[in-house]
């Protein structure tokens, strides 16, 4: 009992440590190359692809932990990253542990999923709300292409925290 509970505190410290280093990568500038301006959201396929397969609690915490970092390092939404990948991360693990299989495909369309709807949310909720003017440019110009750079990240994460994940498998 105890080997098996030691094995598990080492795989979601070791879960933490890659959602700090992606987050590191994705918001200390100039460490992440910009595609014509768009960034890689780099959390969300690290916590997505972490977190699919997970237990329904520890995958929310999960997403929590890596929502707060990301509100840790944004003065504008606090909280919102927090309760948004809470949420993602829930709803992705309870589909994979009892709806669907934890494929390469599935995961594909799990981080494209939660890219596109972060996106939409966020620019909803953050630029359209704000009425600043020239939304539809920073959606056509930054968001939309960021979803795009993020699933083609995805897929390189895929392959990188695949063999992890089955090393720390309990």
């Amino acid at each position: 009992m105890t080997d098996t509970r030691n094995k598990q505190v080492k795989k979601y410290v070791i879960y933490c440590l890659f959602i700090l280093i992606a987050e590191l990568l994705q918001n200390v500038s100039g460490i992440m190359p910009e595609i014509f301006g768009a960034r890689c959201f780099l959390i969300i396929p690290t916590v997505m692809i972490l977190t699919s397969g997970e237990g329904e609690l520890s995958a929310s915490l999960l997403g929590l932990f890596a929502g707060a970092l990301w509100d840790i390092s944004s003065a504008t939404h606090m909280g919102f990253n927090c309760i948004f990948f809470a949420l993602t991360c829930f709803i992705a693990s309870a589909l994979v542990n009892n709806i669907i299989r934890n494929t390469f495909i599935t995961n594909i369309i799990i981080c494209s999923s939660v890219a596109v709807l972060y996106s939409l949310v966020y620019w909803l909720c953050f630029i359209v709300i704000k009425g600043t003017g020239g939304e539809a440019y920073t959606l056509f110009a930054f968001y939309l292409p960021s979803v795009i750079y993020t699933v083609a990240a995805s897929a390189i994460a895929y392959f990188i925290f695949k063999p992890i994940k089955a090393r720390l498998k309990v």
